[in-house]
């Protein structure tokens, strides 16, 4: 799969260098360049593409709402959070323009995704609904995933479990039997988690394991840590300490980013404390 991916960049660069600068041709086979990077999400190399693109005058509005969309990404990932909104700002302007023309699906649902994160979450749902009313009859999964994911993201923050657990559980349907094993996983953490806190205890452990089985095929300990963090939550909640106990003997605390410590720190001690006999237990008769 790797060598036909990089065969694939390669043969973009020859196409993207035997075609005139600028037209419109040169602009949709750059747009497959940052479509790629952007899926792995190489923002290194998505930065360095992107910085002197942007100096182009006059390029189609599409590309531009691209490069804005991208680009607010890239800096928030090196948190450069207000150059970051600015960029976010521009992207949902420049659609709001263009939206009745606009004929790519998962752009809408990004688009969407930066007003929740940066704008206003009821008009990111309107456009999440505009994007379903215009695209929702194409059988995409992946479609049909983000859309559904950052519609439950939106009743997430909004503490509406129910509703975000009903949309992560269509995003989950979507996705399950294709084999985007790293979409998969967004879907069922999701839906764990939300579960977690609705505190249905026995559908968090079944989508945590599903989460699990699917990072350990992966080798992802970041956030493999923090599905186990998770999981023994729950455990914890069950008052089940000897699953907790095995749980944490898992976690390595330097693949969890600092927000977890102090979760893993209460959690260890908890094994501890009641893992040790007490006094009177520890007595021996002689």
């Amino acid at each position: 799969m790797e060598n036909e991916e990089l065969a694939c960049l390669a043969l973009l660069k020859k196409q993207t260098e035997s075609v005139p600068l600028y037209s419109n041709t040169w602009f949709k086979l750059v747009s497959y360049k940052l479509d790629y990077y952007y899926d792995k999400r190489e923002f290194k190399k998505l930065e360095k593409i992107i910085t002197p693109l942007l100096e182009i005058e006059e390029a189609p509005d599409v590309f531009e709402l691209q490069l804005s969309y991208y680009y607010s990404k890239t800096l928030a990932y090196f948190g450069k959070k207000e150059q970051a909104k600015y960029y976010a700002q521009l992207a949902i302007s420049k659609l709001e323009k263009i939206y009745h023309i606009f004929e790519d699906p998962m752009r809408m649902v990004e688009i969407a995704n930066m007003e929740y994160v940066f704008g206003d979450r009821q008009k990111a749902y309107q456009l999440l609904l505009l994007a379903e009313n215009k695209f929702g009859k194409r059988g995409d999964p992946v479609f049909h995933l983000e859309l559904h994911t950052n519609k439950g993201h939106i009743f997430f923050t909004w503490k509406n479990y129910e509703r975000a657990a009903r949309f992560y559980k269509q995003a989950l349907h979507w996705i399950k039997d294709t084999e985007h094993d790293a979409k998969k996983v967004i879907a069922y953490s999701n839906l764990a988690r939300t579960y977690q806190l609705m505190e249905k205890h026995k559908q968090a452990l079944e989508h945590f394991r599903h989460t699990e089985e699917l990072l350990l095929k992966q080798n992802n300990p970041r956030l493999l840590a923090v599905i186990l963090i998770r999981t023994a939550e729950v455990y914890e909640k069950l008052n089940e300490l000897d699953k907790l106990r095995q749980l944490m003997s898992r976690i390595n605390l330097s693949d969890l980013s600092h927000g977890y410590h102090e979760t893993y720190k209460r959690l260890d001690n908890l094994t501890t404390s009641k893992s040790k006999p007490s006094k009177a237990n520890s007595l021996q008769l002689n």
